[in-house]
């Protein structure tokens, strides 16, 4: 069971009885003091409001602790609902292979070494650039 379902059952059964007993005995036991029968209903029964007081306000902050986990969870929902889209909508890409011999304008794959060289040369300069 959830604790705002605890203090919502058990605050007028258990806990504001509780404590308008406890403000009744403390005034019916003070040094001193006469309090009539009828004087000592009415204290029971501004103990007891004393003990609703706080269940109240508990109960009233675990329902906004409550709207704001919705809203977080609502805000996370549509968040990932254009990703989802994107995802589901995204078409699929067809990969062809590479065959050498349908290529164009290359025949020979040796022009490519030369440049190969020229990365080479580049690299050795910004190297001789960065020491200096």
């Amino acid at each position: 069971m959830s604790p705002n379902r605890v203090v919502a059952v058990l605050t007028p059964l258990v806990f504001a009885p509780a404590a308008g007993a406890i403000a009744a005995w403390i005034a019916n036991n003070i040094p001193g003091a006469e309090i009539s029968a009828q004087n000592l209903e009415e204290v029971f029964i501004g103990g007891a409001l004393i003990g609703l007081a706080p269940a109240a306000q508990w109960l009233h902050g675990w329902q906004k602790y409550e709207t704001r986990q919705a809203e977080q969870e609502h805000a996370v929902e549509l968040a990932n609902v254009p990703v989802a889209a994107a995802l589901a909508s995204e078409p699929e890409i067809e990969i062809e292979e590479f065959d050498p011999a349908e290529a164009e304008g290359i025949e020979d794959f040796d022009e490519l070494d030369d440049l190969e060289m020229l990365d080479e040369e580049l690299f050795a300069d910004e190297q001789l650039a960065e020491r200096s």
